[in-house]
């Protein structure tokens, strides 16, 4: 969940990550498929790609399942970004 330009909620609990963490941000780009016809048809696969929107830090622990994320300023994120520790 985005709180703002530089922090979201991430779901990565108290067993997965601790304060301080580094994270990378990443999102989906996905090429064809829409308006192709499908393979099997003799149409084109989709091609995904996940490509490295940059860096942020966990700053706190919220619960088992959810944490505190601080991004870098200038660093574009929206609802649904892919979050990894590092």
């Amino acid at each position: 969940m985005k709180v703002s330009d530089t922090e979201a909620h991430v779901c990565l609990g108290n067993n997965e990550v601790k304060p301080g963490d580094r994270v990378s941000l990443y999102k989906n780009v996905c090429r064809g498929g829409k308006g192709s016809a499908r393979v099997a048809d003799g149409g084109s696969a989709v091609g995904c790609e996940k490509v490295k929107l940059g860096e942020g830090q966990i700053t706190r622990l919220l619960n088992e399942h959810y944490s505190v994320m601080e991004v870098a300023k200038g660093v574009n994120f929206d609802e649904g970004t892919v979050v990894e520790r590092q």
